[in-house]
C-alpha cells in the first residue's frame, strides 16, 4: 500500500512535468509563428505543408512505442476521450499539427525510457489523439485508428493507477493542448489570408491590379478602384498592368498621364514615352490636322500625328487648304510657295479667292489676283490701270516709262497709274492714246484745243506758234491746280493775255509770264514798267522774277495767289467764270474789263477742257 502511494505521487509529478513541457512548446510555437508572419507572403503555404508531414511522422512514433500493455479496464473512458478529441480538433489549422508533433516526440521518448510510466503514456497518447485529429490532412478513419491505439495504451496503465486519476490527468492535459492549438490556429489563419494580393500593387515601376492573387489577361479599359485610394476611375490595363503615355485603343490614340495613369482631360502638348511630342485634345485623344494652341494654329500630320516640320500647302480635317510654315504654324499674309507669292487672309487663313489690294504682315500693300497670287506689271483696279514692279511687287511711286508683262510700253505717273493724254517726259511732250494707253507716233491731231503733231519717236510739237506756247504751259497749269488749287483754264488765259502768247520782253528774257516783281531763287531782271497814278501812266525801273522756263513761271503764279490771303476766296473754285470775277474784285488787275477778257480767251481756245484733264 505504501509502495502504491509513493508510486502515485511519482506519477502525479510526471504528469505536471508533461503539462509544463506541453505549455512551453505551445508558447514557442506562437513565438515561432509570429516570426514567420513577417514573411507570410511567400512562406505561409510551405509552413502548413511541413507541419502536416511532421505531425503524421510523430504520431506514428508514439503509436509504435505504445504496444506493450494489454489491459482493457479503461477502454470506454479512453475511447470517449479519443472521440471528443477528434471532434474538438477538426477546426484546428495545419500549423497546430506542427506544434503537436513536438509534444508527440517528447511523449514517445518518455515511453521508451521507462516502462512504469504507463499513466504518463496514457496522457501523451490522449495528446496524440488531439494532435492527429487537428491536422487538416487527417481523415476520420485515421482518427479512429489513433483512438484504438490509445485504448490499448490506456488498458496497460490501469494496472498501476486508478481509472479516476488517469481520467483526471488525461482531461487536464487534453484541455491545455486544445486551448493552445486554438490560439495558434487563429493567428496563422489571419496571416495566411493577408498574403493573397488584391487591388493595386506597385511593381517594377508601375501598378498591377490583382483579384485574389490573379490578374486579368488582355487589354481593357476598366472602371477600377483609384490608384490614389479615393473612389473609382477608368484605367487602360494590359495583363493587369496600368498603361501610361500614348496608347492605341479602338483605332484612336489616347494619352494617359504617367503619374496618375488617368486619361488626359484637357488640351495639352505632351511628350510621349518614346520622346516625340503630340497634341492631345480635352477628350484625351491625340490630335491631327489643324489645331489651335495658345492663340496660334498648328498642323499635325494625320499619319504620324507629329507637328509639321517643313513648309507645305495642306488639306485640313474639314477640307480647306492652308499654308503651313516650317515651324508647323498655319501662315497668313504674303507667303512664297514654289516661286510665286500668295496671300492668305489673316482672319480665315485661307488663300484669297478674289482680286484685292491688300496690306501685308510687314505693312506694304500688294495687288492680289483672284487666284490668290500677288500681281506685278499692269493691273486694272477700280476702272484704272496701275503698274506694280515685277521685282518688289509694289505699286510704282515715281513717273516712269515701263514695259508691261505682255511687252508693250506704258507711261506711269508718280501715283502708279498708267497715263493717257498729253504727258511731259524728260523735257518733251508725248501723247498716249486714252483707249490703248500706247504712245502716238507719226501723227497729227488736236488735243484740248491745241493742234499737235507726233514724230516717229513720239515727241509732240505744236503745229502753230500759239499751239507751241500752249504746249509749253499745259502741264504747269495742271500741276498748279494740284498743288495750290488754281483753276488751269484761268491760269492759261492769264498767261496768254499778260505775256502776249509768250512774246513779251519779260517773257522772252526772264520766262516771266505774269509780270511778278521781285526775285525767284535770287534771280531777277530790271526792266522799265508803266505805273498808273493820279497824273496818269508813268514809267519806272523795277526788279522782276527770272525763271528757268515757262513751267516754273506758271507754278510760281499759283503759289503767289495761294500765299496772298486776299486771293484765298478763289482757290479750289471749279467754275472759271467765278474765279475770273474774284480776281478782278480782289484787285489782281486794275482794268475794269479784266474778267471778261479772260472769259473770252477761255471759250475761244477751249481751255475749259484743261480743267477736265486736271480732274476738276
Amino acid at each position: 500500500m505504501e509502495s502504491k502511494k509513493h508510486y502515485k505521487l511519482y506519477k502525479s509529478g510526471k504528469q505536471w512535468k508533461t503539462l509544463a513541457i506541453t505549455a512551453a512548446v505551445a508558447v514557442a510555437g506562437v513565438v515561432s509563428l509570429n516570426n514567420v508572419t513577417a514573411n507570410a507572403d511567400v512562406t505561409s503555404s510551405a509552413v502548413a505543408t511541413v507541419a502536416v508531414a511532421q505531425t503524421s511522422s510523430a504520431s506514428s512514433v508514439v503509436l509504435e512505442s505504445s504496444t506493450s500493455a494489454v489491459a482493457t479496464s479503461s477502454t470506454s473512458e479512453a475511447s470517449a476521450a479519443a472521440s471528443s478529441a477528434v471532434v474538438s480538433s477538426s477546426a484546428s489549422s495545419s500549423v497546430t499539427s506542427a506544434t503537436s508533433s513536438v509534444v508527440d516526440a517528447a511523449s514517445a521518448s518518455t515511453v521508451a525510457s521507462s516502462a512504469d510510466t504507463a499513466a504518463t503514456s496514457a496522457t501523451s497518447s490522449s495528446e496524440v489523439s488531439v494532435t492527429s485529429a487537428s491536422s487538416e490532412v487527417s481523415t476520420v478513419s485515421d482518427s479512429s485508428s489513433v483512438a484504438t491505439s490509445t485504448t490499448s495504451l490506456t488498458s496497460q496503465s490501469t494496472e498501476s493507477a486508478t481509472s479516476d486519476s488517469a481520467d483526471s490527468s488525461a482531461t487536464s492535459t487534453q484541455d491545455s493542448s486544445v486551448t493552445s492549438a486554438e490560439v495558434v490556429t487563429r493567428e496563422v489563419a489571419a496571416v495566411a489570408t493577408s498574403s493573397t494580393k488584391n487591388g493595386w500593387v506597385s511593381e517594377n515601376g508601375t501598378y498591377t491590379y490583382y483579384t485574389n492573387g490573379k490578374v486579368a489577361s488582355g487589354e481593357n479599359y476598366s472602371y477600377l478602384p483609384s490608384i490614389s485610394g479615393t473612389g473609382y476611375n477608368w484605367y487602360l490595363v494590359k495583363d493587369g498592368v496600368a498603361l501610361s503615355g500614348v496608347q492605341k485603343w479602338y483605332g484612336s490614340y489616347y494619352y494617359f498621364d504617367p503619374t496618375t495613369y488617368l486619361k488626359l482631360d484637357h488640351q495639352d502638348y505632351v511628350k510621349s514615352q518614346w520622346g516625340d511630342w503630340y497634341m492631345v485634345g480635352s477628350d484625351g485623344i491625340v490630335q491631327s490636322g489643324v489645331q489651335k494652341w495658345y492663340g496660334k494654329y498648328y498642323y499635325f500630320d494625320p499619319v504620324t500625328y507629329l507637328k509639321l516640320d517643313h513648309q507645305d500647302y495642306v488639306k485640313s480635317q474639314w477640307g480647306d487648304w492652308y499654308m503651313v510654315g516650317s515651324d508647323g504654324i498655319v501662315q497668313s499674309g504674303v507667303q512664297k510657295w514654289y516661286g510665286k507669292y500668295y496671300y492668305f487672309d489673316p482672319v480665315t487663313y485661307l488663300k484669297l479667292d478674289h482680286q484685292d489690294y491688300v496690306k501685308s504682315q510687314w505693312g506694304l500693300w500688294y495687288m492680289v489676283g483672284s487666284d490668290g497670287i500677288v500681281q506685278s506689271g499692269v493691273q486694272k483696279w477700280y476702272g484704272k490701270y496701275y503698274y506694280f514692279d515685277p521685282v518688289t511687287y509694289l505699286k510704282l511711286d515715281h513717273q516712269d516709262y515701263v514695259k508691261s508683262q505682255w511687252g508693250d510700253w506704258y507711261m506711269v505717273g508718280s501715283d502708279g497709274i498708267v497715263q493717257s493724254g498729253l504727258v511731259q517726259w524728260y523735257g518733251h511732250y508725248y501723247y498716249f492714246n486714252p483707249v490703248t494707253y500706247l504712245k502716238a507716233t507719226n501723227t497729227t491731231f488736236s488735243y484740248n484745243g491745241i493742234s499737235l503733231t507726233a514724230d516717229n519717236t513720239g515727241i509732240i510739237t505744236g503745229t502753230t506758234t500759239s499751239s507751241q506756247f500752249l504746249l509749253k504751259i499745259y502741264q504747269a497749269t495742271l500741276d498748279g491746280w494740284k498743288e495750290y488749287g488754281v483753276l488751269p483754264s484761268v491760269t492759261a488765259a492769264q498767261a496768254i493775255l499778260e505775256s502776249g502768247w509768250g512774246q513779251s520782253a519779260l517773257a522772252t528774257e526772264a520766262n516771266n509770264l505774269f509780270g511778278i516783281k521781285g526775285s525767284y531763287n535770287g534771280q531777277y531782271v530790271i526792266m522799265s514798267t508803266a505805273e498808273y497814278g493820279s497824273g496818269g501812266y508813268y514809267y519806272v525801273n523795277a526788279e522782276f522774277r527770272k525763271y528757268p522756263s515757262f513751267y516754273e513761271s506758271v507754278v510760281d503764279h499759283g503759289y503767289f495767289l495761294y500765299s496772298n490771303s486776299r486771293y484765298s476766296n478763289l482757290l479750289h473754285q471749279t467754275s472759271y467764270a467765278t474765279v475770273t470775277s474774284l480776281l478782278q474784285s480782289d484787285g489782281y488787275a486794275t482794268s475794269p474789263t479784266y474778267a471778261s477778257s479772260l472769259n473770252n480767251v477761255i471759250t475761244t481756245y477751249g481751255l475749259q477742257s484743261w480743267d477736265t484733264a486736271a480732274g476738276v
